[in-house]
Formats: structure tokens, sequence, C-alpha cells
């Protein structure tokens, strides 16, 4: 990738192209399943202002919306906020930005699907987290546990900077990272490639 630490050009150039259709994909589909385990598993709380990284077309967005003051979405492509801009959830307002550069803001949480395994460099992105996250801030991501590289296919996986996450690596980078109590569930199972099954994860971890 041009930039090891974020979203390549040519990767935000495939999503620009594919908005359009995103939501109907058959693994969009698949994921749909994600927020009403998210919103079970995850204490939010009217009062918060909540960051969805790589919010995409809005999946995570939309649904923790009404349970927050306000939802900042959070990516790189434009094409996929404008998507998510013509769905007028309340509450919900788009950033397009590289997370690298820095935020205008700071937030109660930070939420992702499926945006994780696209960051070349997981322990500085960790490490934007926490700092633009308030004392008792929480981090909930959702990604894949390790796989063999399967799930994207040849034509993505050039752009793909990790193969899902084994749990102890990933809790190791969130507490050298500043967080506390980072911990794993399986969240939801995806099925592609003619019947394989690729498990989810959600790592929820907490700022002191």
């Amino acid at each position: 990738m041009p930039d090891a630490s974020s979203f390549s050009s040519s990767f935000s150039s495939f999503f620009d192209r594919a908005a359009g259709e995103w939501d109907e994909r058959p693994t969009f589909r698949q994921l749909s399943a994600v927020p009403r385990r998210l919103l079970r598993a995850v204490p939010f709380r009217a009062d918060q202002h909540w960051l969805d990284f790589g919010a995409g077309s809005g999946l995570l967005a939309a649904a923790i919306a009404p349970r927050v003051r306000r939802v900042t979405a959070l990516d790189t492509s434009a094409q996929m906020l404008r998507v998510l801009d013509e769905k007028n959830v309340p509450r919900v307002r788009t950033l397009r930005a590289d997370i690298f550069d820095g935020l205008p803001d700071s937030y109660d949480g930070v939420a992702s699907c499926m945006a994780l395994h696209h960051v070349a460099d997981t322990a500085s992105l960790l490490r934007v987290f926490h700092r633009h996250l308030k004392p008792g801030g929480l981090l909930a991501l959702v990604d894949l546990y390790r796989e063999d590289g399967s799930f994207h296919g040849d034509k993505l996986a050039r752009d793909v900077c990790h193969f899902g996450f084994e749990p102890d690596a990933l809790r190791a980078l969130a507490q050298e990272a500043g967080f506390v109590d980072p911990h794993f569930e399986e969240i939801l199972r995806l099925e592609k490639n003619e019947g394989r099954i690729y498990p989810l994860f959600l790592m929820q971890a907490r700022k002191p």
C-alpha cells in the first residue's frame, strides 16, 4: 500500500465504485445482523458522541444514532459517505478524512465494523483511537478472526493488510495503546466462498 498507516487510494477507489450497490451485496446483508448484536453488548447512552470508523454506507452509524446524541461517520470514500448522506439519518454527520491526519473532536466511543483489517499499522490506529477518546471512552471493534486470506478473494487481497486477527495479539496492542480490559466475543459467522465460514469478533476495551 502507498501509505503504510492508512487506507490505500486504490482501495478507496474500489469503495467509491462499489458504493451504489454496496447495501445489496450478499456479505453486507449478512453483516446487517451485527448492529443489533452490538447494541445488546455495548452500553450506549443518550448523552454520548460516537465515532464510526470506516463507516461506509452507515451500517453501524444508522443503528447507533438513535441510542446516542451524535455519531460522526468517518470514511475515506466520498461515494460511500454520499450514500449515507442520502439516507438522512438523524444525528449522523459524515466526515471524509484520513484518521491519521487528526480528528476535529473527542469521542465517548469508537465503533467499527470490518475496517480494522484494511489498516496496515494497527498499533498506530489504536493509539489514535485512544488519543481521541474521552476518559472512560469505549472501544467496540468488529472484525475477522484470523483467516487464510480467502475471505476477500484474489482480486481484493492485494489491498487487504491483515487476514484477520489473533485475539491475544490484538489484546496486547490495545493494552500497549493504553486501553484496559480488552475482551473478545464472537458476534457473527459469515458464510462465503462456497459455504466457508468466517467468524467475526467484537473486541471491547476502555480508556481509563
